[in-house]
């Protein structure tokens, strides 16, 4: 065995237990968006709402939308450890090397989807009806505008019919 092989070996053999808590982290928060998926599913089944593959792709994207910011987290303390093993090179002692923002990230999105499980599915319903009725009050005012949205139509085929020239 070579000295190049050894030392991966001795580096594989540091890094072994930072991969095992950076799968861990991020197992357990898969766990907790497939929890709040299924307490979604629970909650639409009470109100007698149907399910449907919006509830899916909802969590497909927030999959995606907590997994990449995690990931760069995990970059942050990938480059944080390394300058931490540098610096134990150096000074001839031993300071912890862990995914600290990574740790913090995870129980940052846990608390988000356990808010989110807890969550009263009439909040829920309260909410769209907030948002439903924000969008009809400016379709009300468009309305109310009627020459305003006239000449903006007018505008709009004008505009259409140039371009299709």
């Amino acid at each position: 065995m070579n000295l190049f092989d050894m030392e991966l070996i001795e580096l594989l053999r540091l890094a072994f237990p930072v991969i095992i808590m950076l799968a861990i982290i991020y197992f357990l928060v898969l766990i907790a968006i497939f929890l709040d998926f299924w307490a979604g599913i629970r909650k639409a089944k009470a109100r007698g709402v149907s399910i449907t593959s919006e509830g899916l792709r909802r969590t497909t994207d927030k999959i995606s939308t907590y997994f990449i910011p995690l990931f760069l987290v995990t970059v942050v303390d990938i480059l944080q450890m390394l300058g931490i093993s540098y610096i134990n090179i150096q000074i001839g002692k031993h300071i912890p090397d862990v995914p600290i923002m990574t740790f913090l990230g995870a129980i940052f999105i846990c608390f988000i989807e356990l808010k989110s499980i807890y969550e009263k599915a009439e909040d829920k319903e309260k909410e769209q009806i907030s948002q439903t009725a924000k969008i009809l009050s400016k379709v009300l005012e468009n309305i109310n505008n009627k020459e305003l949205l006239v000449s903006k139509i007018v505008d709009y085929l004008e505009q259409e019919k140039d371009e299709n020239k």
